[in-house]
């Protein structure tokens, strides 16, 4: 090719058989730099740039799709919503007389998929908004993906997930947590018990396959409750996403995350 340019990259919707798209509605947004169309378990980058090479193009979308599956992971659960790459469409802008004017470069297989059949989505997941995937978002995202898929216990996945923001707002290591506490509360529009809350329950509670900490006698096990579960993995779930969006930008006009927020998911005070 005499001036190669890239037209639009494909790729392929990648999901569990517990997931079915048949039904869901299509999709077209415009971004800065290109359009969005997804329909029939595809999706479509067409872009408004120049980029003379599929690897410069799928590197212009590469934070934008893995935004997208983050917030998809995070509202869904795993084996939800994946893109999988299918092909590049390239064209000659300045081409030789007589040459085909256009190119597909395919790289990928068919999408896989697991599991049964449970649920038939009238909508794809929209795509993101403001988010800024860290190294420390993406370590929470990938144990609560683990709590998820049943590979470690709420309890250890939600403390550590609650160590990291703390961590993340301290500028030395031998600063008390009450103080790191409070200041990630700050950081990041949460209230201070609701931090204090998920302490409380995921380190002084569990069962005996759950808990953090050993106990003296079977008889000092305290299990969470259902509804203590329920709040334990919705909260943390809010929380992910929540420093995804402060590292992104400014949250000043995020709503506070507050402990009424989940009365129906914790216990009496």
């Amino acid at each position: 090719m005499n001036d190669p340019h890239v037209v639009a990259l494909l790729y392929q919707i990648d999901h569990g058989r517990s997931v079915d798209y048949r039904d869901a509605k299509p999709i077209d947004r415009e971004e800065e730099g290109f359009c969005v169309k997804v329909e029939n378990e595809r999706v479509r980058f067409e872009f408004k740039k120049h980029y003379a090479t599929e690897d410069a193009a799928r590197k212009a979308i590469e934070d934008y799709i893995r935004a997208w599956e983050f917030s998809a992971g995070l509202r869904e659960g795993p084996n939800y919503f994946k893109l999988k790459f299918d092909r590049a469409q390239i064209e000659d802008r300045n081409p030789t007389p007589g040459a085909k004017n256009l190119s597909v470069h395919a790289r990928s297989g068919a999408p896989t998929a697991t599991a049964t059949l449970t649920v038939l989505p009238r909508c794809y997941p929209p795509p993101p908004l403001r988010l800024k995937i860290t190294p420390d978002v993406q370590t929470m995202y990938d144990r609560y993906m683990g709590y998820l898929q049943g590979r470690e216990p709420l309890p250890g996945m939600a403390y550590f997930c609650l160590t990291v923001l703390e961590i993340s707002v301290s500028q030395c290591d031998q600063q008390p947590g009450r103080k790191r506490r409070k200041q990630a509360a700050e950081k990041f529009r949460i209230e201070p018990k609701v931090l204090c809350k998920i302490g409380e329950l995921s380190s002084k509670r569990g069962s005996s396959n759950e808990a953090r900490k050993a106990y003296c006698s079977p008889t000092d096990l305290d299990p969470l409750t259902e509804v203590e579960r329920c709040f334990l993995k919705e909260v943390i779930r809010r929380i992910i996403c929540r420093v995804a969006k402060t590292e992104y930008g400014p949250v000043q006009e995020l709503p506070k995350i507050k402990l009424s927020d989940f009365k129906a998911a914790v216990s009496p005070e």
